[in-house]
């Protein structure tokens, strides 16, 4: 595949997370970032308004070599993954969350979501699927001081039954990269047996396109890019400083 840049995006800083694992496994591929701050959330908007707003940023990152588009959102790999592949004209890959490959019908599972994902699925006796309006937002805001994010206040606003209680679930479900940065939180809250989201399945997917060298694992001279407004604030998310 030609040299160019993987970029990846997201409405924020939830890409972060899939940068992270990205940059873990294939450490000399060059990546470009684009957090969409302005237009966050992506959960509460419409496809319309979510297609302008993507078409909008492939044009942004199209001034660079592009390799492939990794969608480090949910919102945006479940509902308009194929229109973006064909408005790019470049392979894009999305993050799912990974119902059809983890859900097991005799355990108790959480999805928890953006409200435009959570619609994506259809709850079950032992699937509760919740959709949170504002949680994505909160950590956006307070990405320098996650101890502010108020989780039990956003399950209060959420949309879905589930069960809010301690033990009950074996397995949550995170259907949102952004809530990645509060895992700790949510295992607190739930205490499932495992905590679970489809950042894995998409690094493994890529593993046909992308290069994957292990020796190369700890190299700290790799090649990433941080465009937009809030390009510090996620270069510090990232770890990188400066």
């Amino acid at each position: 595949m030609e040299k160019g840049y993987v970029a990846v995006l997201d409405s924020g800083v939830g890409g972060i997370s899939v940068l992270k694992e990205l940059v873990k496994h294939y450490p000399n591929e060059k990546y470009l970032y684009l957090g969409d701050y302005y237009n966050a959330p992506y959960g509460n908007k419409n496809l319309r308004q979510l297609l302008d707003i993507t078409k909008h940023n492939i044009d942004f990152i199209k001034r660079y070599p592009i390799k492939l588009i990794v969608l480090g959102c949910n919102t945006l790999s479940v509902t308009l993954k194929d229109d973006i592949e064909y408005y790019s004209g470049v392979s894009v890959f999305g993050v799912y969350p990974p119902v059809e490959t983890t859900f097991n019908h005799k355990n108790k599972t959480l999805l928890l979501a953006t409200v435009k994902t959570a619609k994506q699925y259809r709850a079950s006796d032992n699937l509760h699927v919740v959709g949170l309006k504002d949680l994505a937002k909160d950590i956006e805001n307070n990405v320098l001081d996650l101890s502010s994010v108020n989780f039990d206040l956003n399950l209060k606003r959420s949309v879905g039954n589930f069960y809010n209680k301690k033990h009950f679930y074996q397995t949550v479900i995170l259907g949102c990269t952004h809530y990645e940065f509060i895992k700790n939180q949510i295992f607190d809250h739930f205490c499932p047996q495992n905590i679970i989201s489809g950042i894995d399945f998409l690094v493994k997917n890529l593993s046909h396109t992308l290069k994957n060298d292990k020796s190369l694992v700890n190299n700290k001279d790799f090649d990433v890019l941080f465009i937009g407004h809030n390009a510090r604030i996620y270069r510090n998310a990232f770890g990188m400083g400066g």
